[in-house]
């Protein structure tokens, strides 16, 4: 038994809408005629006896009703709107009509001002993104860590498929029309969920601890004392902020599990932020030496 009802969750660009309405008329064609559209989701109903032409329209809408009404006298029968503002029309294809009497606007002017509304929204967002990759580059050259690799990375891409997308809807119509572009935007979408996924995670899985020792005096030396672990997961930058006042010289360092040092410093008074370690995958310790009384303050992230 035939299914009624089907969905399609192919991606389509903005820049390239007239891809989506190409494959919408097709599908009607097969007998598929669309009855909800969406940026990652169409519906479909199984009607083989009718056939449409669909067109596309973005804008912001003021007034919903009077816009609807303007298009049905046009005798285009409105579908849905998404959430982003892209507005779904279909039409009931007579064959004996040329093509032209398919289209939703009868000038070019009109197509053009609707490419600079989207060109004009893509542009204000591509140079946000752009912005935070450069905030993010310039943290990324102070402290670089894998996180912070993945997150300017991720700007950039986002940034320059949006200006691409900007650059193809201020060309001629006839600079559109690539195909291959749903494809591209599904590995883009994929690769921007993926990033921003992994970054997180591996933001999660460092240490981030604070921790500190204090005491007036000491009846006896302390060697090598390992008061607090942490473990790193991955290989990596990892940083330390460390405080020492002592009234004799205090050896702190960072060991691992094999006592083996991956960072020490003697010293009666020290301060210092972001001090950069690179630490392989394991288990560490923060390690004291000292022989009189001391204030010790660190924090490892």
């Amino acid at each position: 038994m035939a299914k009624d009802y089907r969905r399609s969750f192919k991606m389509y660009p903005a820049w390239n809408y007239e891809e989506e309405i190409k494959d919408l008329n097709a599908a009607s064609e097969k007998g598929w005629q669309l009855v909800w559209g969406g940026c990652f989701n169409s519906k479909f109903v199984n009607n083989p006896y009718i056939r449409y032409r669909y067109q596309m329209d973005y804008r912001k809408i003021d007034d919903m009703g009077r816009y609807i009404e303007t298009f049905r006298e046009q005798g285009w029968e409105y579908i849905n709107s998404t959430f982003n503002g892209w507005h779904y029309f279909r039409k009931l294809y007579d064959p004996s009509l040329p093509e032209d009497a398919y289209e939703i606007f009868t000038d070019s002017e009109s197509i053009k001002e609707m490419n600079r509304r989207w060109a004009h929204l893509a542009l204000a967002i591509a140079v946000m993104l752009a912005l935070f990759a450069l905030i993010s580059s310039a943290r990324l050259f102070y402290r670089p860590t894998l996180p912070a690799v993945i997150q300017t990375l991720t700007f950039v891409i986002e940034s320059a498929v949006l200006l691409r997308g900007v650059f193809i809807m201020r060309n001629p119509l006839s600079s559109r029309g690539r195909r291959g572009d749903s494809a591209i935007i599904t590995v883009f979408l994929a690769v921007i969920i993926l990033s921003a996924v992994s970054s997180i995670a591996l933001s999660q899985l460092r240490p981030s601890l604070w921790t500190n020792q204090q005491t007036d005096s000491i009846d006896e030396p302390i060697i090598d004392n390992r008061w607090v672990d942490f473990q790193v997961s991955y290989p990596d930058n990892y940083y330390l902020d460390l405080d020492i006042d002592a009234s004799a010289p205090l050896t702190f360092a960072v060991v691992d599990e094999a006592g083996e040092s991956m960072y020490s410093v003697t010293e009666t008074s020290f301060h210092e932020q972001g001090i950069r370690m690179k630490l392989p995958r394991g288990t560490y310790s923060f390690s004291m030496s000292c022989e009189s009384g001391f204030k010790l303050s660190c924090k490892i992230d």
